[in-house]
């Protein structure tokens, strides 16, 4: 009898996790990457390396004598170098586009090919050198953002009212760099939206074009998305001619990829980033309950070299409420969870974090605590059943350091944290 093949995921983490369960639903044995031994991919696993993903020979040579028919890193930008070395050493059939690839992990190389497509864009300035990053900021109006030029999730990402914090500001984004490159750019105004797409023989074949909320200054952290978003039909034909381009220009013929962009008050769109792979912050549980769109199988058919599906199923309007904390500590319980449940808009809700794990303020993507989906009929009503799931649901946290004694609030309430 024949042993099933393997399929290499590499990243270990909640938004990676539903690609080991469709890669064993297709029938396969799933070998998981992370560095952290306790991630989620662990136990998901039929063989589970605990290394960086970014080391593709080393990775290869541990695996090199299975059967591996798929490489596939969901939501990291950080793995995506890794996931087009291993694809080319072992040998699998999608090969990912270089160009789409290098677009993914630096910032600066992104901006320059929006500079050639004649793509509007906004003044940046990108080194590993303070001095010239100092230099450049001086030219921009403040606040400025400072982040990594080839880092994800939000990390080392911070916005900079006053020139007295930049330096601290470039030494934090330099810390979550893996090349110490730095970008600081124009901090855009207008909505803040995003896209999840995926291509298929050089054509758009969907998109979910979501409003984007954030947490605002400092760190501007992804908090919910919304979809379809709110825009003008001549928008949305102009935003797709405009990810065609790009994706043409990139070599980027065939597969997921997502963008966050501005829209400003002349209507102008303005990318801000990319990725050639799955959104992370659950845009493919979005777009499965949006349109009826499994990405997570489309994905790995697409890496296998299998026939993709992408026709919508339906089309209903859904929001996507990340679950947070606001403080450090131990999470001592979780309230509201069947109340939510049982509210008529909900059709999912994730819990990442157990009774005494510990728990971190929302500093960067990797620190929340779950998903909540809603579905309704219209855009007001999805608002309403947010508000009234967050006025339920709420973590109890135990802060990691004591509040001083003389705080107002009473013990009870300094144990509860509402979801933002």
């Amino acid at each position: 009898m024949t042993e099933p093949q393997h399929i290499l995921v590499l990243g270990g983490g909640e938004d990676q996790l539903p690609a080991y369960h469709e890669a064993r639903r297709l029938g396969y044995r799933v070998i998981g990457v992370d560095r952290r031994p306790d991630a989620l991919g662990a136990a998901a696993s039929d063989l589970f390396l605990c290394m960086t993903t970014r080391a593709p020979d080393r990775i290869a040579a541990m695996v090199g004598h299975l059967d591996v028919a798929a490489v596939i890193s969901p939501a990291s930008d950080a793995a995506q170098e890794s996931v087009a070395e291993l694809s080319r050493l072992l040998g699998t059939p999608y090969q990912p586009a270089p160009d789409a690839v290098r677009a993914s992990v630096d910032k600066g190389w992104f901006h320059t090919v929006l500079d050639r497509l004649g793509l509007p864009g906004y003044a940046y300035a990108q080194s590993s050198d303070e001095a010239e990053l100092r230099r450049a900021a001086a030219d921009l109006p403040l606040p400025v953002i400072v982040k990594p030029s080839d880092s994800s999730g939000s990390k080392g990402v911070q916005v900079v009212a006053d020139p007295a914090a930049l330096p601290g500001a470039l030494a934090e984004a330099r810390r979550h760099s893996f090349t110490g490159e730095v970008i600081v750019e124009e901090m855009l105004l207008g909505r803040h939206l995003s896209a999840e797409a995926f291509l298929r023989g050089s054509t758009l074949a969907t998109i979910a074009v979501t409003e984007r909320s954030t947490t605002g200054a400092p760190h501007m952290i992804t908090t919910a998305h919304t979809v379809p978003a709110e825009l003008t039909p001549s928008t949305e034909i102009r935003l797709r001619s405009m990810i065609m381009d790009i994706c043409g220009e990139l070599g980027h013929t065939d597969g997921p990829v997502n963008f966050d962009f501005v829209v400003d008050a002349a209507d102008e769109i303005r990318f801000i980033e990319m990725g050639a792979r799955l959104g992370g912050n659950g845009m493919p549980l979005l777009v499965r309950h949006a349109f009826g769109i499994n990405t997570y199988e489309a994905a790995l058919r697409l890496a296998l070299g299998q026939p993709t599906e992408l026709t919508p199923r339906h089309h209903r309007k859904t929001a996507l409420r990340i679950l947070t904390a606001d403080t450090d500590g131990v999470l001592l319980g979780v309230d509201g969870t069947d109340a939510v449940r049982a509210l008529p808009e909900t059709v999912e809700l994730q819990l990442f974090a157990e009774p005494g794990s510990r728990v971190h303020r929302y500093t960067q993507a990797g620190h929340k605590l779950g998903y909540l989906l809603l579905v309704a009929d219209t855009h007001d009503a999805l608002r309403a059943a947010q508000a009234r799931a967050e006025s339920l649901l709420r973590f109890r946290i135990e802060p990691a350091t004591p509040r001083a004694a003389s705080a107002a609030a009473p013990r009870s309430e300094e144990l509860t944290e509402q979801i933002r």
